[in-house]
């Protein structure tokens, strides 16, 4: 969740550095001035945020689509090449003793280049998150459970489990007898559902996995209880 807040942080900050080019080509002075005040604070809190965004998503960094993390990861690249090569006044890009001034539009030019791409890996990194998080929410929904028979299985562990795109789980599930006598947990990918992990012990009490979720941990719980169908499923 916090990742997810500092995500839409970075968005802010990186729109009021945007609206700096609107209000010098609208001739808004006074707004002009206003986003000039605010441009550095928000050029900080930016990088800031980026680093925190990145620290916060980096647990669950293998849940995200490919693209998500190529675009992100892009997009705070070239903004640290923008702020280097952009901001340093004391960089010449351009060799001579007098190229003053065409250093300067080089590198407004280049501030232009840069602040577009930018723009446009943030415009792919959003879509493709909602529509990254919509599939996930279609997996959740789709997802059967038809509880247990392990009657008709033999003594051992078996191992299954259960891809629901930002929740996985991995469980190996030990039959004895015809009942299920240990569920050990091997894998859980999760954001907020550590909580769900002590549902295996009420799947081994009940024999059954048509159970109640645990509270704040639905989906978690519901990845999980399916690893172990699939684990005990009879082909």
């Amino acid at each position: 969740m916090f990742g997810i807040i500092t995500g839409f942080v970075c968005l802010f900050c990186f729109c009021i550095l945007l609206l700096k080019a609107l209000t010098k080509r609208l001739d808004r002075q006074n707004a002009d001035k206003l986003i000039m005040k605010l441009h550095k604070p928000a050029s900080g809190l930016l990088l800031l945020g980026c680093i925190v965004h990145i620290i916060l998503i980096f647990p669950v960094i293998k849940m995200r689509h490919p693209v998500i993390l190529l675009t992100g990861f892009t997009t705070v690249g070239c903004y640290l090449l923008l702020i280097v090569f952009c901001h340093n006044r004391g960089l010449r890009l351009l060799p001579g003793n007098h190229a003053g001034k065409r250093n300067a539009a080089y590198k407004l030019s280049l501030h232009r280049i840069m602040s577009v791409i930018m723009l446009l890996l943030v415009i792919v990194h959003i879509v493709f998150y909602y529509i990254d998080f919509a599939l996930y929410e279609q997996r959740i929904a789709s997802v059967r459970l038809h509880g247990i028979e392990c009657t008709l299985l033999k003594d051992g562990t078996y191992i299954g489990e259960y891809d629901a795109g930002y929740i996985y789980a991995q469980v190996s599930v030990t039959v004895t007898s015809g009942i299920v006598t240990d569920i050990r947990l091997l894998e859980h990918r999760h954001q907020r559902g550590q909580a769900a992990e002590q549902i295996v012990s009420d799947i081994i009490t009940s024999q059954n996995t048509n159970i109640d979720a645990v509270s704040g941990a639905t989906n978690s719980s519901l990845v999980i209880k399916k690893a172990v169908e699939n684990a005990l499923s009879i082909n």
